[in-house]
């Protein structure tokens, strides 16, 4: 059995009191959430859909569904809470949680059933796992593959850890340090206190914005909406230490920026940008999440996450690439009609131009 709420307070309240480990992935805790719900949600007229599905036999929370349903060119569309920013598609878990086919599948049509009348069901960017929890939604029928996940489990030292890279990579390493010397040397800082990110957000936006509209793609991320959700992350989970910024100095000049979150023994980077020009010989990217790697192992971190996306980059600093599914469900003809302009180029391209701009 399952109901379908707007009702944020109550969907949070629920998420808190399943605890932490509900939340198999940082896009789904607390800390992700209630800004998402209250800030970037809104600026895209994302209504909630917020779904608890129970055990019809004891009761109990089976899990939780943050979604939310978007009018799309006339479709209405179901997805979760994303907008871009939200690397992977999870439920939150409860005690009745589904791992077999049959009982994710029994629990999804429940889930269906209480959300009113929709054309589209898109959730995308579903790990088979995590953390060890299996995805019920990923145990789908006719989930299809999308992009990837790139993870790495960290070791106990740094020095393990350059062990166990490639000495190509040890010599690059050593070679764009010798690099930064030239400059200077460079310092990393990790900062989690927001009223010290607040600047350096600006300065992430800066660099992110120069390396993407230098390759001749729109940039979304220093709109109001999503600049004053990353900043309401960092002030909502500071007591947790959930967002962090590191950043990469030399010389006084900040080179590299990184924004990552900490949940569950796991560090998820989900921004990076850095210099080009004469800073591109030192491989700033490389350097700063090499950096942060150290730190992780220094602080009892487990897991190092890149996000999704297949670039060469993470692979060279240890993750290995995990498949992320994709489930589409037409829910009316108009849905079918939608989902099969999708399919081509044209309809693809306009999707995601649009799920990624509206927010203003």
């Amino acid at each position: 059995m399952a109901e379908c709420s707007d009702d944020v307070g109550r969907f949070l309240s629920r998420v808190t009191a399943l605890g932490p480990q509900s939340a198999v992935t940082p896009f789904q805790s607390v800390n992700w959430l209630a800004p998402w719900l209250s800030v970037l949600g809104p600026s895209a007229d994302a209504e909630p859909l917020l779904v608890t599905v129970r055990d019809s036999a004891r009761g109990e929370i089976a899990m939780l569904l943050p979604l939310v349903l978007r009018r799309f060119y006339g479709v209405t569309l179901v997805e979760f809470a994303d907008l871009s920013v939200s690397d992977y598609g999870f439920p939150l878990l409860g005690p009745a949680a589904p791992e077999t086919p049959a009982a994710a599948a029994e629990a999804f049509d429940a889930a269906l059933a209480a959300v009113p009348p929709v054309d589209v069901v898109r959730l995308c960017n579903l790990p088979r796992t995590a953390n060890g929890r299996i995805n019920p939604l990923a145990l789908l029928p006719n989930t299809t593959r999308g992009s990837v996940r790139n993870v790495a489990l960290l070791p106990a030292t740094w020095d393990d850890y350059l062990a166990a890279r490639p000495r190509k990579f040890r010599k690059a390493l050593r070679q764009h340090h010798r690099a930064f010397d030239a400059h200077g040397g460079f310092r990393v800082r990790m900062i989690t206190d927001p009223a010290e990110a607040g600047s350096l957000l600006d300065r992430l936006d800066d660099l992110q914005r120069a390396r993407i509209t230098a390759r001749g793609r729109r940039y979304v991320l220093d709109r109001p909406a999503y600049s004053n959700f990353y900043r309401t992350v960092l002030a909502h989970g500071a007591q947790q230490r959930f967002a962090m910024l590191s950043v990469l100095e030399s010389s006084g000049t900040v080179v590299a920026i990184a924004y990552s979150l900490l949940h569950q023994q796991t560090c998820t980077a989900v921004r990076l940008a850095h210099l080009g020009g004469e800073w591109d010989r030192c491989s700033p990217g490389i350097v700063l999440v090499s950096e942060i790697v150290r730190w992780l192992i220094e602080n009892g971190v487990r897991r190092l996450d890149l996000g999704a996306g297949g670039y060469d980059y993470k692979k060279r600093l240890g993750c290995e690439a995990e498949p992320l599914l994709r489930l589409e469900r037409p829910m009316s003809i108009k849905g079918r009609m939608a989902l099969s302009a999708w399919t081509t180029f044209a309809g693809r391209r306009a999707l995601l131009q649009s799920l990624a701009a509206s927010p203003s």
